[in-house]
C-alpha cells in the first residue's frame, strides 16, 4: 500500500516537473511585413529606422524576473516604398527548475526618423495572443512629429551614442555585430545636431559639454576630423565663457578637451600629407 502511494507520488510529481519543464519551451514571434506612412501626407517613409521588441516575465525561486528581447535583425530599416521585414523568431525560454513558466506581456514596434518624426504599434492582452498566433502579420506604422521633451531628446540621445560605441541599445545582448553602420551614424549625427540646434539656450546656459564631446566622437568615428575639432572647441568655448574653468573640475576637464582637440590635430595633419 505504502509502495503505491510512493509510486503515484513519484508519477504525479514526474508529471508536474515535465509540464513545467515543457510550458512552452519556447515562443514564436510571427515574421512581420509591416509599412511607414507619413501621418500627414500619406505617403511611405523611406529610412525610418525600425526597433521591435518584446517584453517577457519568467517566474523564478527568487522573483519575477522580467526581460526586454529585441525581435527585429540589426540595421532593420525602410526601403523606398517604406516597407520593412522582420522575420520569426524563436526564442528560447528560461528551462526549469531556475524558471516556472514565461509569458510573454507585450510586443512594440517603433518607427523613428532623422527628422524627428516617430510612431509605434503595440500588441498587448488580446491582440498578443493574436498575434502570436499568426504565423505571418501585415502592419502599417503612422508616424508624427514627436513631442518629446528637452529631457527626454537627452536621453535618447545617450542611447544612441551608447549604441555607436559598444553595439548595444538596453536590450540587445550580444551587442550588434559590428556596432552601428555608417548609416546609423549618420542618423545619430543628425540627431546631435537637431538637439544643437532646437536647444541652443539650454546648452548654453547649462553648459553642457556633453553633447560637443559626443557630437566630437561621431565625427571623430565617421571620419570627418574638421567637425571632431570644431564641437571640441565648441565645448571649450562654453566652460571658458562660462568663468567656470576657475574651479578644479572644470580645469581637468577643459585639459583633456585641449588635449584631444591637440591629437585630432596632429591625426589631421598626418592625413592630409
Amino acid at each position: 500500500m505504502v509502495e503505491e502511494i510512493m509510486f503515484k507520488s513519484l508519477r504525479v510529481l514526474l508529471f508536474g516537473v515535465l509540464w513545467l519543464s515543457g510550458l512552452g519551451c519556447s515562443i514564436t514571434t510571427p515574421e512581420i511585413r509591416g509599412v511607414v506612412l507619413d501621418e500627414e501626407t500619406k505617403q511611405p517613409v523611406e529610412g525610418a529606422w525600425i526597433s521591435a521588441t518584446i517584453a517577457v516575465k519568467t517566474k523564478t525561486v527568487g522573483g519575477d524576473v522580467g526581460q526586454i528581447i529585441s525581435l527585429d535583425l540589426p540595421h532593420t530599416r525602410t526601403g523606398k516604398n517604406g516597407n520593412f521585414l522582420i522575420p520569426k523568431r524563436k526564442l528560447k525560454k528560461m528551462p526549469f527548475p531556475i524558471g516556472f513558466g514565461t509569458r510573454p506581456e507585450d510586443v512594440i514596434i517603433v518607427a523613428s526618423t532623422a527628422d524627428d518624426k516617430n510612431g509605434s504599434i503595440r500588441f498587448e492582452a488580446e491582440r498578443l495572443q493574436d498575434f502570436l498566433r499568426s504565423n505571418m502579420l501585415e502592419v502599417t506604422i503612422s508616424i508624427v512629429p514627436l513631442k518629446w521633451s528637452e529631457e527626454e531628446y537627452f536621453s535618447h540621445l545617450q542611447s544612441l551614442y551608447n549604441y555607436c560605441i559598444t553595439g548595444r541599445f538596453g536590450f540587445e545582448v550580444p551587442p550588434v555585430e559590428g556596432g552601428c553602420d555608417e548609416w546609423e551614424l549618420d542618423y545619430a549625427i543628425a540627431k546631435h545636431e537637431r538637439y544643437l540646434e532646437k536647444y541652443r539656450d539650454s546648452v548654453e546656459k547649462n553648459i553642457n559639454t556633453v553633447i560637443f564631446d559626443q557630437l566630437a566622437y561621431l565625427y571623430e568615428k565617421k571620419g570627418d576630423l574638421k567637425k571632431a575639432i570644431e564641437a571640441l572647441k565648441r565645448s571649450l568655448d562654453l566652460i571658458e565663457g562660462s568663468g567656470l574653468s576657475k574651479f578644479e573640475v572644470w580645469q581637468r576637464n577643459r585639459k583633456a578637451i585641449q588635449s584631444k582637440i591637440k591629437g585630432l590635430q596632429k591625426k589631421l595633419e598626418e592625413v592630409q600629407k
